[in-house]
């Protein structure tokens, strides 16, 4: 049995917006040919890929520092949302129990909603849920299940 991994869409991201403006987009690579390879089956929930194609949209408005070219042009854009819709990414559609559940712990909390959605599947799935953003689990209070939780970068080998 392969091992099971929540996705988040700054971790996916990295797969279409490799320039610049992105760090450690060899760990979401990783993350990418292993789960290609079978070796990983990676989860989350329905908000990841309107997240995600928003994070396309609005590459496609910002300009890349020094230049007049955009980040992502609209047809490499749409090239992008095409792929990610054709992976065999685990999408969990939610249930108004798990909607409700997500609520509580982002009041809970003090977090987003959309991120509680992510931890709550991490959970129910007893696995850890991959992201990039380094404050999901800051300034929160003992109970929060920070077990669940897997930074990027913590994916890079110490030196």
């Amino acid at each position: 049995m392969s091992e099971r991994m929540v996705i988040d869409a700054s971790v996916a991201a990295k797969w279409f917006l490799q320039d610049v403006m992105e760090a450690d987009i060899d760990l979401a690579d990783e993350i990418l040919v292993t789960f290609l390879s079978g070796d990983l089956e990676l989860h989350a929930p329905r908000i990841f890929t309107y997240e995600l194609c928003g994070l396309l949209t609005k590459a496609c408005r910002r300009r890349l520092p020094g230049t007049n070219g955009f980040r992502l042009p609209k047809e490499q854009a749409l090239r992008c949302a095409h792929e990610l819709f054709s992976l065999s990414i685990h999408v969990a559609e939610a249930t108004e129990a798990e909607g409700c559940e997500a609520l509580g712990m982002a009041v809970d909390y003090s977090k987003k909603h959309y991120d509680m959605t992510y931890v709550r599947l991490a959970q129910h799935l007893d696995c850890q849920w991959c992201t990039a953003d380094e404050t999901a689990d800051e300034a929160v209070p003992p109970a929060f299940p920070r077990n669940h939780i897997l930074h990027l970068q913590a994916l890079r080998p110490s030196p």
